[in-house]
């Protein structure tokens, strides 16, 4: 939710004032949550030996599904 400040608008019957209104989030404001740390957390990569890639988690270690 996002505050947009409007301006009346009487042809239009819009008051003005301070709205709340539903805004889309940008992707890079989303942190991913670690199940065993339970706080959010930073992640890097690893190559396992059959080419997959894994996220792990840099405060716990844990691998991240």
């Amino acid at each position: 939710m996002i505050k947009r400040h409007t301006r009346a608008n009487p042809q239009r019957n819009v008051k003005g004032g301070i709205v709340e209104k539903e805004s889309p989030i940008n992707l890079s404001n989303v942190a991913l949550v670690c199940k065993n740390c339970g706080k959010h957390t930073r992640i890097k990569h690893q190559v396992l030996g059959d080419d997959r890639r894994v996220r792990i988690c840099k405060k716990c270690g844990s691998t991240i599904e």
